[in-house]
């Protein structure tokens, strides 16, 4: 398990584009939820550290969502797992 740093979108997203002209662990990078959280709108996460994260997580970024409760930050992430 290691440490990582919340990124901006825009940092994953280029992670992700570079991804496919060098591969990470032998493998494009693929996008998914980190977890199933709900975190508050109105708080930043970016900068904040995760620790016990998976060898596998390249990057994560948190993205503004809504649902019939109101709107919520979600977490998301890079990974070079099958």
């Amino acid at each position: 398990m290691k440490t990582i740093t919340i990124t901006t979108k825009r940092k994953a997203d280029a992670l992700h584009v570079e991804s496919l002209f060098r591969p990470v662990n032998g493998r494009t990078l693929i996008k998914e939820r980190y977890d199933m959280g709900k975190y508050k709108a109105d708080v930043t996460l970016t900068g904040r550290t995760l620790d016990n994260c998976s060898e596998s997580v390249v990057a994560v970024w948190s993205e503004l969502r809504r649902d019939s409760d109101g709107p919520y930050r979600a977490l998301f992430c890079l990974s070079a797992a099958s």
